[in-house]
């Protein structure tokens, strides 16, 4: 078996590749970690046919020079890359030119590669759909909300009153508003226990996600590595008693928990991961007061290592590092 080597794609910026680059530098494992934003303009791809095969070298010169032979990699982690950029001196028409003909020529040469991904771009593409999400957990057969996906006002408002109010909103992608001047603001999941007459109109300009609102006892954020599950239970709750709605915006003490997941439960949830291809995946579940699991979305890319930080004993980042180098399936 070769020795393991690690591509990891991701920003420069990332607290959770580097707390997982850090254990695979401890234990000895060879790293190379890159952002496509350094080509081409800071480095140069080479991809030859040979006699026994194809023979392909990355050389970045981004922070001093530094070389990869790509067909040695045994496993690719597709974290967070940024654009690819082209030399700024290019006229713009060109420099777009460049940064597809960049895509083409290393997304193909990566996806080519006979490695461990976490997880293939275009794997990663196809189970970022909400709307496919909810239909492939529910033909999983876990729970889903009652939902309503719609860009027209009186759709809206309709299930508004089949839900008796009890409906929230949330952002179909990432939920990021990037406004000209300032940092980019996130969209949280909104209770709507009134939908304003002057607030709804605006929902023709877009498509809106629309759910019931579960009357939940606690969250659970289950991190899924390979084969391996890590269920974490999130409790929210206010002064009364009574849990956030979305917990990302709470100023309280959130408690942490590791728990186990009913085994009809995990076997579901291996059902959607499987369906997608994914190696990687950080999903959402509530529970109501009654004990019934309700799967709210699975994200492909999703932070971990804040809850490394929160749990004891989790080493979510210890895993990763395992499945990147072979150690775990």
């Amino acid at each position: 078996m070769p020795e393991p080597i690690v591509l990891v794609l991701t920003q420069e910026f990332d607290v959770t590749a580097d707390s997982v680059v850090k254990i695979l530098n401890e234990r000895g494992v060879t790293v190379f970690r890159y952002d496509t934003s350094y080509f081409p303009r800071n480095s140069t791809l080479t991809y030859r046919s040979t006699d026994a095969g194809w023979r392909t070298t990355l050389v970045d010169t981004t922070y001093g020079r530094r070389s990869l032979r790509l067909e040695e990699v045994t496993s690719v982690w597709y974290r967070r890359p940024t654009p690819f950029t082209a030399d700024p001196s290019l006229a713009e028409a060109h420099q777009e030119f460049a940064v597809k003909e960049s895509a083409h020529a290393m997304g193909g040469v990566l996806t080519a590669l006979p490695a461990r991904w976490v997880n293939l771009p275009a794997v990663e593409q196809r189970a970022h759909y909400k709307p496919l999400q909810l239909q492939v957990a529910r033909d999983a057969g876990l729970r889903i909300p009652k939902t309503i996906i719609t860009n027209d006002p009186e759709e809206a408002l309709r299930f508004h009153r089949e839900c008796g109010g009890a409906v929230i909103y949330k952002a179909l992608n990432s939920g990021l508003l990037h406004e000209p001047g300032g940092w980019p603001r996130g969209l949280l999941t909104t209770a709507l226990p009134e939908l304003p007459l002057d607030i709804l109109p605006r929902v023709r300009y877009s498509p809106c996600i629309f759910q019931e609102h579960v009357d939940k006892a606690y969250e659970l954020r289950i991190t899924v590595i390979g084969e391996r599950l890590f269920p974490v239970r999130v409790d929210s709750t206010d002064d009364d008693g009574e849990p956030q709605v979305d917990s990302r915006n709470f100023l309280g003490t959130i408690r942490y928990t590791q728990v186990a997941l009913p085994e009809e439960v995990e076997k579901r949830l291996r059902r959607v991961m499987d369906h997608f291809e994914l190696a990687y995946g950080a999903i959402d579940v509530v529970v109501d007061r009654a004990g019934e699991h309700y799967f709210l979305e699975v994200n492909p890319a999703g932070q971990f290592v804040w809850l490394d930080d929160e749990t004891p004993g989790l080493n979510l980042a210890a895993a990763m590092a395992d499945y990147l180098s072979g150690q775990s399936d």
